[in-house]
């Protein structure tokens, strides 16, 4: 059996949330069901403003008493000083891990491939995501010898996996932007509609239960001279339809945009006219009505 690929990820940072109370805490901040965490897996889940919109999505790690939270490095610093802002009386320690912990990624061709990986060395941590992939956390040094004798894949090919399993990146110029469903949080298993409160909940919850939701995420190929990046304004026609999530270089390049319902499914373009975004299909269905 082939072995995965291993894909050093500069870009993404660690936040460490520690202690007796940690997981509990962590259940009363982030839209996933931290209950159902298991060593092994990474949990989808993202933290939201008090008016629902998603300021940070991550992967969620089980490590000693707490959890590891992988997500963009350039957002790591805000969801840590921003959790922290509500530890209140808990025994909860939380801290910006990303200058000491690397992350890196390991990407097959099945589920089944990653069982050709070596076994997770001491200090590093491992969890799996779907389709044939894991994330691995630890030190630079430990990271290093653990890919050195595997073949390396690119950051890039990495985020087109992302991309092609429909998960989104909240970046610093996104954070804020959009609510959950909007993102197809809710259709990746990172939002639990029957758990206690967390910030934003009333609004997510409302959204669901009244099926108002007039914008969804989609995903295209994108071709053209330079590629869009995140935040950045989709058209068709004359008409602004769409803002990209996020974007990866590649033969087609991929894009992920949150669209308004109406132009689901339909070519779009950039600004210029000279970037055109054709649409592709998502492992999952997307509700493209608001009831």
């Amino acid at each position: 059996m082939t072995q995965p690929r291993f894909h050093a990820l500069p870009d993404f940072g660690v936040v460490a949330c520690s202690g007796r109370d940690a997981l509990a805490f962590l259940q009363s901040q982030l839209t996933a069901d931290v209950s159902t965490l298991t060593p092994g897996t990474a949990l989808p889940a993202a933290w939201c403003t008090p008016q629902g919109r998603v300021t940070a999505f991550l992967w969620l790690m089980g490590h000693g008493d707490g959890a590891l939270a992988v997500l963009p490095r350039e957002v790591a610093p805000a969801l840590a000083a921003g959790l922290a802002r509500f530890v209140m009386r808990a025994r909860v320690t939380v801290r910006d891990e990303s200058a000491a912990l690397a992350v890196a990624g390991l990407a097959g061709d099945s589920p089944a491939a990653l069982d050709a990986a070596p076994v997770a060395q001491d200090g590093l941590l491992l969890a799996r995501l779907p389709a044939g992939r894991a994330l691995l956390v630890g030190s630079p040094g430990a990271l290093a010898a653990y890919g050195g004798p595997l073949m390396a894949g690119s950051a890039a090919d990495w985020r087109a996996r992302a991309i092609r399993e429909g998960e989104p990146e909240v970046t610093a110029a996104t954070s804020g932007e959009w609510i959950p469903q909007m993102l197809n949080l809710d259709l990746i298993g990172a939002v639990c509609f029957s758990k206690g409160c967390y910030p934003g909940q009333e609004i997510v919850a409302r959204t669901h239960h009244l099926g108002r939701v007039k914008r969804r995420m989609a995903r295209f190929h994108a071709a053209g001279p330079v590629l869009p990046v995140p935040g950045q304004p989709l058209y068709e026609g004359a008409s602004k339809v769409a803002e990209v999530v996020s974007c990866a270089a590649g033969s087609p390049a991929e894009l992920l945009a949150v669209v308004n319902l109406e132009a689901l499914g339909r070519g779009l373009r950039d600004e210029s006219g000279r970037v055109s975004c054709s649409p592709q299909e998502l492992p999952y269905a997307v509700v493209s009505r608001e009831s």
